[in-house]
């Protein structure tokens, strides 16, 4: 295969994973950036818990994956607002009765809350709007580096080889 043939095609390969990469994030959320207002820090009392699972049909396996969730009621500015929180991100464990156990004890947690006119955010950590930008980009960024990370190492390993067989071929023919 010559050379631009393989460079177009590492291209589409590159243009493809960038697709998947910004369509498997959360969209939503940067196109929220330029509206996100700071709640401050709140204590969050769970009320409810749900379940979401997901299906995935490879190779006629199913394989399924169970996220779950607790429901939390802020006040921002007046108003109730009702969110829901991964049971991980708030308890630690992805386990539907660490959730029912946090919300029969009504066991209280801290986050700053970060808001738009119809959705909630969360941060353990970050206080400012922008502190909690910079949080979500950065993580968002450490993946997409990943996936570029892979493809460069893709790339690397195909024109390393195809060096090394070019060599082969000229000392088969006998060209030093």
């Amino acid at each position: 295969m010559k050379k631009s043939k393989k460079n177009i095609i590492f291209i589409l390969l590159f243009i493809t994973m960038a697709f998947v990469f910004f369509a498997l994030i959360n969209i939503q959320e940067i196109i929220d950036y330029s509206k996100i207002e700071a709640a401050g820090s709140k204590v969050l009392t769970p009320v409810n818990v749900k379940q979401k699972t997901n299906k995935r049909y490879n190779k006629g396996r199913t394989t399924e994956t169970t996220t779950n969730y607790v429901q939390f009621v802020v006040e921002i500015n007046n108003s109730r607002k009702s969110f829901y929180m991964k049971t991980s991100d708030a308890y630690g464990a992805n386990s539907p009765s660490v959730g029912l156990e946090a919300v029969a004890s009504k066991k209280k947690i801290k986050r700053y809350i970060f808001y738009t006119d119809k959705h909630i955010y969360y941060s353990k950590n970050a206080a400012t709007t922008g502190e909690y930008i910079k949080e979500s980009i950065t993580d968002k960024l450490i993946v997409f580096c990943f996936i570029i990370g892979f493809i460069g190492l893709g790339f690397l390993f195909v024109n390393i080889s195809d060096k090394i067989i070019e060599k082969r071929r000229m000392k088969t023919i006998g060209y030093k």
